[in-house]
């Protein structure tokens, strides 16, 4: 017989060994891949907890949005008071006047009499101009702005020359006067938006049209607020108010009138170029807005709502004429029912705790008199739920009369009628044997045959 050569027998469990590592290896690869394969795999989210994932966010930016509300009015409150610095445009005529040109003498009748008079031929080559509004010229210099004589009140100029001599500009003490009314009126506005307690509630001084963004008060009111929240050397008055109405910037002063008759000015308040965010607005008034604002914006929403909602119904019934009565219908009974079986659920729940109640005091009722069933009712009712009168009366007329219809048929109550306060009522006695049995149940801890006295310990309903 041949024999096998060794070399083919010993290299038999080494080829059966490699077969079985390579078999491994690959069972390991198919494994990692799957594994790897799985965790790419995107899971699925059902519609629902996008819905609820929705609401939940809603619910998170709903929590923040209180905390941003009161972070933007703080730092809103940090404004500054309104800025009421302007100068008068109105109230100053051209700085830039040629030093070769000279002024007419204006008014013709004005005749300077103080130093340094200049003659109309000497340095002007020819050259005039107009003297400056509320300005006195004369020589070709301007001499003063006291505009006819009524440039002065009480020694207070309303205008004087600039240092250059070429124009008319406010004074010091007209500027420092201009500055308090302008506050005065700033705060009054704000007091007439807001409310508050020193308002303005005379309507024959306060006038606010309606296309106009600020009121307009009477100079007497003005004049003395002026007068009771600061002190000037000149005492406030209308006339003053009026004198002064060319030094006012236009831009945040504005005149006008309370009434339709034509004649001067008799009202001042903030013109309406006024930026109404540098109002010196307190933050209690603003949140106030900010609420009014947000009263609105949810009313405005819900109209809307409304009268698309109202839209599209109409839309629907006018494109399917016979289907949307159909529809309504079915509507009103779904909803009638869903009340309909809340209604019932709500009696079954309280129906036994009120059961239990009303047995535990006719257990707890001595002697035979019985207890009269109406103020059995009462007495239960008002124990049961001594402040929620809405509660009570749903007791009353749903749930007792299934309880009257559970004690009647009850053998274990005698029934009866007889006279209480005056009147004839059923009342309801509990027989002796019942009663004794029923205190027994609700003493914890007793055995029968022990004459014990038990309260009620029914739970309420919550």
């Amino acid at each position: 017989p041949s024999v096998d050569p060794p070399s083919s027998i010993s290299s038999a469990p080494v080829v059966e060994t490699m077969v079985e590592e390579k078999r491994v290896v690959e069972e390991t690869t198919s494994i990692v891949e799957e594994a790897y394969e799985e965790e790419q795999v995107i899971p699925q989210v059902s519609p629902f907890m996008k819905f609820i994932k929705g609401i939940l966010m809603l619910l998170k930016w709903a929590s923040i949005l209180p905390l941003a509300i009161g972070v933007f009015y703080v730092l809103s409150s940090l404004r500054g008071n309104i800025s009421l610095e302007k100068g008068d445009s109105s109230a100053v005529t051209d700085n830039n006047v040629s030093p070769a040109c000279c002024f007419m003498d204006y008014p013709s009748d004005f005749d300077y009499s103080g130093e340094d008079v200049t003659e109309s031929s000497d340095g002007c080559d020819g050259n005039y101009i107009q003297c400056p509004q509320w300005g006195r010229c004369h020589g070709g210099l301007l001499r003063d702005c006291n505009d006819g004589g009524g440039g002065e009140w009480q020694g207070l100029f309303r205008f004087v020359p600039n240092k250059e001599g070429t124009s008319c500009v406010p004074s010091d003490g007209a500027l420092e006067i201009i500055e308090v009314v302008q506050d005065a009126l700033a705060n009054m506005t704000v007091s007439q938006s807001c409310r508050s307690f020193d308002m303005v509630t005379d309507p024959a001084s306060v006038l606010l049209k309606d296309e106009e963004p600020y009121p307009l008060f009477s100079l007497d009111v003005v004049s003395w607020r002026v007068n009771g929240a600061s002190e000037v050397d000149i005492p406030m008055s209308a006339s003053l108010l009026l004198w002064l109405q060319p030094v006012f910037d236009t831009a945040l002063v504005t005149f006008g009138q309370l009434s339709d008759e034509e004649g001067p000015p008799d009202a001042i308040g903030l013109s309406s170029e006024v930026p109404e965010h540098q109002l010196p607005v307190p933050f209690s008034c603003q949140m106030k807005f900010m609420f009014m604002e947000l009263f609105g914006w949810i009313l405005r929403f819900l109209y809307r709502t409304v009268v698309l909602l109202a839209k599209k119904l109409w839309h629907y019934a006018s494109t399917y004429p016979k289907s949307s009565p159909v529809v309504v219908i079915m509507l009103v009974v779904a909803v009638g029912i869903r009340r309909k079986k809340n209604h019932r659920a709500k009696v079954r729940e309280i129906f036994d705790v009120v059961k239990e109640e009303a047995y535990d005091r006719l257990a707890n009722c001595d002697g035979s008199g019985g207890y009269a069933a109406l103020h059995l009712r009462d007495d239960v009712g008002h124990a049961m739920y001594p402040s929620n009168v809405r509660e009570r009366l749903f007791m009353y007329n749903y749930v007792w009369p299934r309880v009257i219809i559970e004690v009647r048929a009850d053998n274990r109550v005698r029934k009866f009628r007889k006279a209480a306060d005056g009147k004839q009522l059923e009342h309801w006695d509990l027989n002796t044997n019942s009663k004794r049995g029923w205190q027994l149940r609700k003493t914890p801890n007793k055995t029968p045959g022990k004459n014990i006295r038990a309260t009620s310990i029914a739970k309420r309903d919550p």
